[in-house]
């Protein structure tokens, strides 16, 4: 994948969470992804665990809004890293953070999600 190609795939997968939509998150995850929260501990291993995580967090009326990304695409053509801010917005809403995620990509499809997040652990069910 060249560096548009990463960009692109990151962009297709914050699109698919701030507009909560399970189809369009799946279609960016290879079927083995494994997305880690590395500041918390926490691991989901397969597009299906993932999927499951985000629709379980979408069904409230908390929304998060990414956005104020960097992108950086590594020169192996397999890694990016995308610093972002959060905004929350919704009843009991937490303030705004700073986030990162380490992907690993490969032939159209992301294989590993490493988060980096500021505070409490938001991606929760």
């Amino acid at each position: 994948m060249n560096e548009e190609d990463l960009i692109d795939l990151a962009r297709q997968y914050f699109t698919a969470l701030d507009a909560r939509d399970p189809d369009a998150l799946a279609e960016t995850l290879s079927e083995n992804c494994v997305l880690t929260i590395e500041t918390h501990g926490i691991r989901y291993d397969g597009r299906e665990a993932i999927c499951a995580l985000f629709a379980g967090r979408w069904t409230g009326t908390l929304r998060a809004r990414h956005h104020d990304f960097t992108h950086s695409p590594s020169p192996s053509g397999e890694r990016m890293t995308s610093q972002f801010t959060v905004t929350y917005s919704g009843p009991g809403a937490d303030a705004p953070k700073s986030n990162a995620n380490v992907f690993t990509m490969k032939n159209g499809e992301i294989t590993k999600i490493a988060v980096y997040m500021a505070g409490a652990n938001t991606i929760k069910t």
